[in-house]
């Protein structure tokens, strides 16, 4: 008598019984594998687009030594301590925007002088943004916002410098700051009674 061996893919008795079985089997594996791919990447993506970079702010003596430190250390000819403190403190043409109305100060503007309340009359402005460095606003109120995607279209700016006459911190201005772009620098400074 023959010794009969069961075919595993083709079982005569079960009419392709296994085979379906096993495709079967296959399928929900295949599956499983698949869901918990996108279960996995969908969870990953998730946590990084929740990134928040929360920006440096530092007061104005702190910054420019900051700057100083940081200049120690490299063998640039360019200063950006230097040229933080000429448009700060050196007479320099600039453009003064209060409630919408514009006055420029010689020609090829570097520096801004504005307040909060006038930040959003900015972008529809024709200010001469192109060499614009550095913007200077008046903030005096701690429940203010200070959007700084109103700044996309200056090519130049590098810092927000934000002038108070009331107690401000850097924990009260990174409460303020809106659309927070790293490419700024931003300092502040108290000046009261001046």
């Amino acid at each position: 008598m023959k010794k009969r061996y069961s075919n595993l893919i083709v079982n005569s008795q079960n009419n392709f019984i296994s085979i379906q079985k096993s495709f079967s089997f296959t399928l929900k594996r295949v599956l499983f594998i698949l869901v918990f791919t996108i279960f996995g990447t969908t969870i990953f993506a998730q946590t990084n687009t929740t990134t928040v970079i929360t920006p440096q702010i530092m007061e104005l003596n702190v910054y420019i030594s900051y700057l100083k430190t940081l200049e120690l250390s490299t063998t640039t000819s360019f200063s950006n301590e230097q040229n933080l403190e000429d448009l700060l403190f050196k007479i320099q043409p600039s453009i003064y925007f209060y409630s919408g109305v514009e006055k420029t100060y010689g020609d090829k503007p570097r520096n801004l002088y504005t307040d909060v309340a006038s930040l959003n009359g900015l972008s529809n402005s024709n200010l001469l943004k192109n060499n614009i460095e550095i913007v200077a606003i008046n903030c005096n109120n701690l429940n203010s916002t200070i959007d700084l995607s109103v700044f996309s279209s200056f090519t130049k700016l590098k810092y927000i410098y934000i002038l108070s006459n009331i107690s401000i911190t850097d924990q009260d201005i990174t409460k303020m700051i809106v659309n927070y772009d790293e490419r700024f620098n931003i300092f502040y400074k108290v000046v009261k009674g001046e």
